[in-house]
């Protein structure tokens, strides 16, 4: 393996995975909830009031209703008619999506406690009606094969004035949970987004909604601008809302975040550090006539980062998936994987032979690389003899290095150019294998029964690490002593082992294979170089 094509690989992977650890999300404080009744705020025919609970309201215990599903097991509260927890049934175990308390997911009104009544239209169904005001009612429907489900709240004016609420909101968050593999990661992972269509662009975007959206409205109406969906995901999980009967304006978006749990600061060696979730509402518009009603209709989505079942949702839900910079490649390496796996029948496999290919595709530019690498090698004796010679006149010395290049074809920048290539291949195939679902819960052979994991006994690291190790001392026994980048290359074989001891399984094996195959071209092809120079 190439010293240069290393290092560069070496320096993106610490930034890629030391960035969270370092430079940690800004934490913002969550505003507390508001507290009282019904409150006017404007005496008039058209009064402004404001849901809050009333103390006989609050003495009211929160009750729980649990709907099993195939897919999940559902548990509601009574309080704003929310899912208070939503226990995923993983392939490795089973998972609750939502643990980490505050209103709910979905919660409408958190301070009512809604009742729970029967309606077959929907799965589960609540009503709540607010002092001879408003009567509210709310449903829940869910696709019994894990895809979009439906929610609808109506609210009515039952009063004989007209009204406008205030600061009604569809919530969710704090965070969202993942997979214990992941979980590590989940503070750098977790996120508040909104899916928007931009004219001129054939596929819709995902971006980012954050705290100083919230202090730069102009920002935030950039970002969301005619949003078609919001959300909170995470590396393999998703939860979007998706309103139907009415256009939400970005200045809808209510972005905050809650403490949610504590966990080890870089391996523990900074104690422990406070994970803040993102949470997001959803502003609801609120102004009824004496009489009138209004409903809500909205889809929603909570549950893996599926790619293949995304795709076949409307909406674009799978563009929350990170393919990262270089995505059409890791979508590329996503299809490949997965046609392999239909003849393999095991993701293991499909990587090995994945890997086979991309060598076998990548070996012009591996050829070139080597070459250019033994030539530089074989002429540093002169070159340095040249640097010696004429070390107080630099404009010789390097009319002579010129001469020497040319005398032996070599180019000094031509071993950069596969570099370049090769390292967003790289990228693309960090991030394919990082985020697919495929992987999770899948076995290899023996000891390594999730590729989404890490290797529970760090035989693929360590085993990689060992290859680059005998690697290193067999294509560059050479090399001066005085080189500067020898010192990092010494190292470099712990350095990467140290990186992917909590690497998926799936990422290390293909990176084990990958060294295994570059240290057989590197031999075959170094003894034919050898004979020619």
């Amino acid at each position: 393996m190439n010293k240069d094509f290393l290092i560069a690989l070496g320096v993106t992977l610490v930034f890629y995975a030391g960035y969270s650890y370092f430079f940690p999300p800004k934490q913002a404080e969550f505003p507390p909830n508001a507290q009282a009744v019904i409150e006017e705020q404007a005496a008039s025919n058209n009064p402004k009031i404001k849901v809050t609970a009333s103390n006989s309201q609050q003495e009211e215990e929160e009750r729980l209703y649990t709907l099993e599903l195939k897919d999940a097991d559902i548990t509601f509260s009574s309080k704003g008619a929310a899912i208070k927890t939503y226990e995923f049934k993983d392939t490795v175990a089973k998972l609750n999506l939502t643990p980490y308390g505050g209103a709910g997911y979905f919660a409408t009104m958190p301070e009512l406690n809604f009742k729970k009544v029967d309606d077959e239209s929907w799965d589960m169904a609540f009503e709540a009606v607010l002092q001879d005001t408003l009567s509210v009612k709310k449903g829940y429907y869910f696709d019994k094969d894990g895809g979009l489900n439906k929610l609808s709240l109506t609210v009515k004016n039952i009063g004989d004035k007209n009204i406008e609420i205030s600061d009604v909101f569809v919530n969710m968050g704090p965070g969202l949970a993942t997979v214990e593999s992941e979980m590590s990661e989940n503070s750098a992972n977790m996120r508040a987004i909104c899916l928007i269509r931009e004219a001129g662009k054939k596929n819709a975007t995902v971006n980012d909604i954050t705290e100083k959206m919230m202090q730069k409205p102009a920002k935030l109406e950039e970002e969301c601008s005619g949003w078609e969906w919001a959300g909170i995901d995470n590396r393999y999980f998703l939860t979007a809302f998706i309103p139907r009967s009415w256009e939400p304006a970005a200045s809808d978006l209510k972005f905050s975040k809650q403490y949610v749990y504590s966990q080890p600061s870089f391996y523990g060696l900074f104690g422990q550090k406070a994970v803040k979730g993102p949470k997001l509402d959803i502003k609801l518009p609120m102004s009824l006539a004496a009489g009138q009603e209004l409903t809500f209709d909205a889809d929603f989505y909570i549950g893996p980062k599926d790619y293949e079942e995304l795709s076949a949702e409307p909406y674009d839900l799978q563009r929350s998936i990170q393919f990262g910079f270089f995505g059409q490649f890791g979508k590329w390496a996503r299809n490949l994987l997965e046609w392999l796996y239909g003849y393999t029948h095991n993701y293991g496999w499909a990587i090995i032979i994945m890997t086979l290919m991309i060598q076998l595709v990548m070996f012009p530019l591996t050829y070139k690389q080597l070459k250019s690498s033994a030539v530089m090698q074989k002429i540093q004796p002169q070159m340095k003899l040249i640097q010696e010679r004429y070390k107080n006149d630099p404009m010789t010395a390097q009319r002579e290095m010129m001469a020497l290049y040319k005398k032996y074809g070599a180019n000094p920048l031509s071993g950069c150019l596969p570099l370049f290539i090769q390292l967003p291949i790289f990228l693309a195939l960090f991030n394919a294998l990082r985020t697919s679902w495929s992987l999770h819960g899948s076995p290899f052979i023996w000891w390594i029964h999730d590729l989404s994991a890490k290797d529970p006994y760090y035989v693929l690291p360590i085993a990689m690490g060992i290859m680059m190790f005998i690697q290193q001392k067999m294509t560059m026994p050479d090399m001066a002593k005085d080189n500067p980048s020898m010192a990092m290359m010494k190292w470099m074989p712990i350095f990467m082992t140290l990186i992917f001891l909590n690497f998926p399984a799936g990422l290390t094996l293909y990176w084990f294979v990958s060294n295994c195959i570059s240290f057989v071209i590197n031999l075959i092809l170094k003894k034919r170089l050898a004979k020619a120079f």
